[in-house]
This record gives C-alpha cells, structure tokens and sequence, in this order.
C-alpha cells in the first residue's frame, strides 16, 4: 500500500523564504519535475501517485527525480513552496508602486484573491481538502504572513515600533492575514473580485477599522 507523503509546513516555508529554486532557471529539469508533481499534486492530493508517475510525466528518468528530490515529502513540499514563493512574488510586484499603506493592504487583498485561483490550492481543495486547510491553518504560514505586512508596514512607514506599538502592528497584521485566509478557505462571497472597482471599494470598508480608518 502506498504511502502518503506528510507535509512539513516549516519545510515549505523554509523553501518559499529561499531563492535557490526561483523559476529553476538554471536547471530545466527540476521545473519541470515540479511542474510534473504540481500537476498531480493538484488532480490526486497527496496519495494516489509515486514518483515514477511524476518522472513519467516529467519525462525524464526516475534517478533523475531522486538526484533532485530524495523523497516524495521532499518533493511535495519543494512544490508548495515554489508555488507559494510565486503568489508572494505576484502580490509584492503589484504592491511596490502603489502609494499609502492602506492602498497596499486593498491591492494586496485583491491581487493575491485572484493570484490565489491561479495557485494549485484551487484544485487541492477538491482532491484532498484536509491536505489544504491543514496546510493553511498552519501556524508557519500564519507567521509568514504576518512577518511580512510588519515588514511592509516599516517600509512604508518608515517606523520600526517596539514593545505596545509593535505588539499593535503585529495584532493588525495577524487579523489581516486571518480574514485573507478566509476568503481563500471558505468559496463565495458578497464581493465581487472580478470587478475590481467595486471589490476595492468594499475591501476598504471591510479592512479600514483594522488599519483605523
């Protein structure tokens, strides 16, 4: 009976925090062995394939796959994390000219809802929801995110808060991430974010308290 790899969500943020697999540029066939797991990752969860399926659909050799990943829980959390890396790397690239905190924290909510559907947790969360809501519901994923809109904050602020103040920040910050997460969990909403206009205009009513506006 097969095995289930187990997901390390420390693993995979440890990876999403690194550059060394940005787009693989330098080696084609490690993109194209996540691409491969990616694939099945999101049409079987985490059972129902091995790795001589993911080098199959790769086409390459299966000593190929294990000279780059030396197990299935190396390579299922490798893809998560690339595909994490690329939905923080769109939502930042959005955010960088846009003025004012508050204007970043709408952009980034839109952005990443639709940079989201883009990602393999779509998919994820019809082939293996516990897999997905296990993996959001993680601690480490929390602290990412959190981690980065204080970041962000000091940036655009220019302020470094310390003791109470950074204990705000932080507050605001965590419930921030917290009702982003829900959106992405939980499908349907009031708020139509294809419509940008109006998806802007109601997610600055909804986090404007937060950022006491």
């Amino acid at each position: 009976m097969r095995r289930s790899p187990t997901l390390d969500a420390t693993a995979i943020l440890a990876g999403v925090a690194s550059s060394s697999r940005t787009e693989d540029a330098e080696d084609p066939n490690t993109a194209t062995i996540l691409d491969a797991a990616g694939a099945l990752l999101a049409r079987h969860g985490l059972g129902r394939w091995s790795m001589d399926d993911v080098a199959s659909r790769a086409g390459v050799g299966r000593a190929t796959v294990y000279r780059r990943f030396t197990s299935r829980e190396d390579l299922v959390n490798a893809t998560i994390a690339r595909d994490l890396q690329r939905f923080f790397a769109t939502v930042a690239e959005a955010v960088s000219g846009v003025p004012g905190l508050t204007d970043k924290v709408v952009e980034g909510f839109i952005v990443g809802i639709h940079a989201a559907r883009a990602t393999l947790f779509p998919e994820l969360f019809l082939s293996d929801a516990p897999t997905a809501v296990s993996l959001l519901n993680s601690a480490p994923v929390i602290d990412l995110g959190r981690e980065a809109l204080v970041r962000q904050y000091r940036a655009v602020t220019g302020q470094d808060p310390e003791g109470p103040a950074r204990a705000e920040v932080e507050l605001v910050a965590e419930a921030l991430i917290r009702l982003a997460l829900s959106f992405l969990m939980i499908p349907g909403s009031s708020i139509d974010f294809d419509d940008e206009n109006a998806a802007r205009s109601s997610v600055r009513r909804l986090v404007g308290p937060l950022l006491g506006q």
